[in-house]
């Protein structure tokens, strides 16, 4: 597997997207998502990475910096396709973005996930994260959990 930028333009994330989307749809019909668009993986506070093979993007996820009182760096659109769960790749991309975090200064890391997506809420609390409060334009809503993690500098 290859860990790789996701390009906007790229037919393997334009498909990893749309898998995504019809996930969160069909998880939650009436979709408060604040999802990262193709044309945001282009922007300067984004970094998203893929992990590809011959079936194309089968895991992926992205941190995109905040500059929030205080600053913060967002994941989203983690995910791995459902043939490949179970193998450890969220936590991977989880790990990369966290250390591409450190490297970059990001004292803090926030999410947010919805409460029927049990493995990636234990997956986030394994690597530390705790509930908090709505941040940046998210509100209170049962359709959403938020997490953070304080990154040591």
């Amino acid at each position: 597997m290859q860990l790789v930028d996701l390009n906007p333009n790229d037919q393997d994330v334009i498909n990893v997207f749309t898998d995504i989307d019809r996930l969160i749809c069909s998880l939650y019909p009436v979709a408060t998502a604040q999802s990262l668009t193709l044309d945001e993986l282009s922007l300067d506070n984004v970094y998203a990475i893929g992990l590809k093979n011959e079936d194309g993007i089968v895991a992926c996820g992205a941190i995109v910096m905040q500059f929030d009182t205080p600053p913060y760096g967002e994941i989203r659109r983690l995910y791995v396709k459902p043939s490949y769960r179970g193998k450890g790749l969220s936590r991977r991309i989880m790990q990369i973005l966290l250390h591409h975090a450190g490297e970059e200064q990001i004292p803090l890391i926030r999410l947010e996930t919805g409460p029927k997506q049990k493995k990636s809420i234990s997956l986030y609390e394994n690597l530390g994260f705790k509930s908090c409060g709505p941040f940046g334009n998210y509100s209170e809503n049962p359709q959403s959990l938020f997490m953070e993690l304080g990154l040591n500098q």
